[in-house]
């Protein structure tokens, strides 16, 4: 056990890696929250100090699982570089204690970083657009039905298991490889997803949306067929199912690499 992970040495690693990059990162954390404000000023000023909530989390969700895609997909760049790979695969630290490093960083630590930069910005934009008008803008709260955090999670959970996999597999280029690569399997299931759904139900479908709904047509009347709300929860287990096969895919990748 002391081989696969040992609390001293991976805290050692954890202080070793942020003294290294900590830089580098409030760099990321200055350029996200500069364009947090410009994209929330331009907004609150195209619709005449009017940022409501749909607003706030369609900006909140665009930037938390891009940003955190990009991120993702950097966070073993050292081993792209042959030199930076030497030194970081002859690290003193077993290769679980490299990747829970950067799976707390890109995970959870992002997370919490950049929910506190939305908010501040957030905040600041609202109270200059909410200073000159009587009619005051809420600030978005993640507990809103249809606009919760947990949707947000699931969606970034599953686009940074496939960027930790691609960051891990490819060497050059990580995120324009990995979003290729998931373009191209996206469009594959996009494309047998009617013909497959029509074959399993033994009618002809008009539209299917993968794991949302199935639309079918009947003289002039469309009706859409949607999970029973019991499914969902099942959904969404089997969803972060495959976010863990994928994280664990990435563990066993990253075992692979020798100096």
């Amino acid at each position: 056990m002391n081989n696969i992970f040992n609390l001293s040495r991976f805290l050692q690693l954890f202080v070793k890696h942020t003294q290294e990059y900590y830089k580098t990162y409030l760099l990321s954390v200055g350029v996200i929250v500069a364009l947090l404000a410009t994209t929330l000023g331009y907004v609150s000023y195209l619709s005449s100090g009017n940022l409501g909530i749909k607003s706030q989390f369609t900006i909140f969700f665009c930037f938390f699982i891009g940003a955190g895609s990009i991120f993702t997909s950097m966070i073993f760049s050292d081993l792209g570089n042959s030199r930076k790979s030497i030194a970081t695969l002859m690290l003193p630290a077993s290769h679980f204690e490299k990747y829970l490093v950067a799976w707390i960083y890109s995970f959870l630590i992002y997370q919490l970083i950049f929910v506190l930069s939305f908010y501040a910005v957030d905040l600041l934009v609202l109270t200059v657009q909410n200073s000159g008008t009587d009619k005051k803008m809420e600030v978005l709260n993640l507990q809103t039905p249809g606009l919760t955090y947990g949707m947000a999670l699931i969606t970034f959970a599953v686009l940074h298991s496939l960027a930790f996999l691609g960051a891990v597999f490819f060497e050059k280029l990580h995120f324009i490889k990995t979003a290729f690569t998931v373009a191209v399997i996206c469009l594959f299931f996009i494309l047998i997803n009617q013909p497959l759904a029509s074959a399993i139900l033994g009618i002809k479908l008009e539209k299917v949306v993968p794991l949302v709904n199935a639309t079918l047509r009947e003289a002039d009347v469309r009706y859409s067929l949607e999970a029973q709300s019991s499914i969902k929860p099942i959904m969404i287990g089997m969803t972060y199912t495959i976010v863990l096969i994928l994280w664990i895919g990435a563990y066993f990748k990253l075992k692979e690499k020798q100096v």
